[in-house]
């Protein structure tokens, strides 16, 4: 479970989102929202990248505020517009990450062979077009073993083909995943437990 506790986020004197309390259940979650309603903001918020006001706990144990490393170790995300250095590959990113979590590729290797991308992930980031370089930072953020996933935007500028392999993937993962689109997700074996609107500079759940 993840609370939310006397958030708010601005951006020098402008409000994006404020939140009393927030409640999201362990499961598959969908935050629904059009572009700039915040959505980027808040998971980016909740992976520790970027600064905010209030609390955010995950599992009752770890704050992000007090234990911002511990925190960090279980949460990943994978970016609505990735961007990497041109002159690395996207082999050398996924296993910059790998040695950071001090993992094994076999974790990945189906993803990496089914989207097809052991074709260019040799070759430049300078090259990729965006579709490429969203599945080189979706491969990244399934490395570990994360208590949390986030994912933001993760169907766009991907071909159909690959979107179905990352749902039935996601579908087989043991652990809570968010994901923000601002499109109804299409039907698949993962199976979407809780529903939430972001708008009007605040996160409801849809009943």
């Amino acid at each position: 479970m993840l609370e939310i506790k006397n958030y708010r986020k601005e951006y020098g004197s402008h409000l994006i989102l404020e939140l009393d309390t927030l409640l999201i259940p362990k499961g598959v979650s969908w935050f629904q929202g059009v572009n700039g309603s915040g959505k980027s903001t808040f998971f980016k918020s909740v992976a520790g990248i970027i600064p905010f006001k209030g609390q955010i706990i995950l599992n009752d144990e770890l704050e992000i505020q007090k234990d911002p490393v511990a925190f960090r170790k279980v949460v990943n995300y994978s970016y609505a517009e990735p961007r990497y250095p041109e002159f690395l590959s996207g082999l050398e990113i996924i296993k910059y990450h790998q040695k950071i979590y001090r993992s094994d590729l076999k974790e990945v290797e189906e993803l990496i062979s089914e989207m097809g991308v052991k074709s260019y992930y040799r070759s430049k980031i300078g090259t990729y077009s965006s579709g490429m370089l969203k599945k080189i930072s979706l491969i990244a953020a399934m490395i570990g073993s994360p208590k949390l996933l986030l994912l933001d935007e993760p169907l766009t500028t991907i071909d159909s083909d690959s979107q179905s392999i990352l749902l039935e993937y996601l579908s087989t993962l043991n652990l809570s995943i968010l994901i923000a689109s601002h499109h109804a997700l299409p039907v698949s074996k993962l199976q979407v437990n809780h529903h939430f609107i972001v708008e009007n500079k605040t996160i409801q759940k849809k009943s």
